[in-house]
């Protein structure tokens, strides 16, 4: 074990009781997307006592936080979500992202002053993962300008692996509007505005055959009517496009405009499309953090595995256009087959034994890799080589 490594393990022993505190505190207090008040104070409390810098509110958003420390040199974020899911609490364990970026934050700021070394470590809190993806909001007001490197890990219910990258998203709330009438007595004179929902369906169905097999497009009907005897003059339905690919993304919105457009004009009905804010970018990996990540997960003992991309989406993929990035993932179920994320049993095994040691590991893992980025300029050079845009 080099020194190194040995630091990383007493400076997290040293401060696990606190940081398991406020894990368990988040996961046992589970709050929705833009509203995770408490869990931001405990973070924001518990960072300030380390010795951070912590900035609330951060970039307007009442449950964002920026915790800062050292100065100079590379600049290294940590990543931190910790929003809940309805009805089932934290089934994605973002309690556990969060233990893993304060973790993370706080070894790599003491390395820094135990090293006298010039760097800047940022434990960022970014809420709304599960519904808006604050991490687009927080990007346009400029909370990377200044950063060289953004590590994030995430629970799974998979192998503990590398980040393989996911599909981008854009949403979208479709409408119709029409004029009631009887629909028994004089349903001429109405315009039904949930047949144009139906076709619009229809032709999203017959489009699938057409679209590539990276591509998903998924729809429900939010309103349909009001009684089977009114001609509806009003129908909406929610639609999610999916692909790992950001041209093909545009072609698709296109396509589906037309889609819309063309059952508008066979119902006669009034047409309006809302966009869902935020639209998430397909996410890019860097092949030199997977590839260090892979290695001391490896040594770790986590049975790490390269797996492919996912079909889900996240606000993270925008952080992959900006700066070198990384997403990892950590299993916590212990391979179960019957615990899959986003649900009851993945809530439970958010709070186990299991789950929090692989958090420490993972969070000793980010810790290590942002050190070798901040002092091995060779390592820095090869990451920033395999980042396809400049900053």
């Amino acid at each position: 074990m080099t020194i190194i490594e040995e630091q990383v393990r007493s400076i997290l022993k040293a401060h696990e009781q606190d940081l398991l505190s406020v894990v368990n505190k988040i996961h046992d207090t589970p709050e929705l997307s833009g509203q995770e008040i408490q869990a931001c104070a405990w973070q924001e409390d518990l960072l300030s006592a380390w010795g951070f810098s912590v900035e609330t509110a951060y970039k307007d958003l009442a449950t964002a936080f920026n915790a800062t420390a050292g100065q100079d040199g590379p600049h290294i974020c940590f990543m931190a979500e910790y929003d809940a899911l309805p009805g089932i609490g934290h089934g994605c364990g973002h309690n556990l992202i969060a233990g893993v970026a304060l973790g993370a934050g706080l070894v790599l700021k003491n390395l820094l002053s135990r090293h006298h070394l010039p760097g800047r470590v940022t434990v960022m809190g970014t809420p709304a993962e599960e519904q808006r993806g604050a991490k687009v909001d927080l990007i346009k007001a400029g909370a990377l300008k200044n950063v060289d490197l953004v590590l994030m890990a995430h629970p799974s219910d998979d192998a503990t692996a590398p980040y393989a990258g996911e599909s981008g998203i854009r949403q979208f709330m479709v409408s119709f509007a029409g004029k009631t009438s009887h629909a028994a007595d004089c349903p001429e004179k109405g315009v039904n505005a949930l047949d144009a929902i139906r076709l619009l369906f229809n032709g999203v169905d017959a489009w699938r055959q057409q679209l590539t097999e990276t591509s998903r497009v998924h729809g429900v009907i939010r309103d349909g009517g009001q009684a089977p005897n009114i001609i509806p003059d009003f129908a909406e339905a929610e639609f999610y496009l999916r692909d790992f690919d950001l041209n093909y993304l545009d072609q698709m919105q296109a396509r589906f405009e037309n889609i819309a457009k063309g059952a508008a004009l066979m119902t006669d009905t009034t047409l309006k499309i809302s966009e869902i804010l935020n639209f998430y970018k397909p996410g890019i990996p860097n092949a030199a953090l997977n590839q260090l990540f892979f290695s001391l997960a490896r040594d770790a003992g986590m049975q790490p595995q390269w797996t492919k991309r996912s079909r889900g989406s996240s606000d993270f993929g925008d952080v992959t256009y900006e700066v070198p990035a990384m997403h990892a993932y950590f299993n916590i179920t212990q391979n179960n087959p019957d615990i899959i994320i986003h649900s009851r049993e993945f809530a439970q095994a958010a709070a186990t034994h299991f789950a929090f040691s692989q958090m420490k590991k993972t969070a000793r893992i980010l810790a290590r890799i942002a050190w070798q980025f901040l002092t091995e300029q060779n390592f820095r050079d090869i990451v920033e080589k395999a980042f396809p845009f400049k900053k």
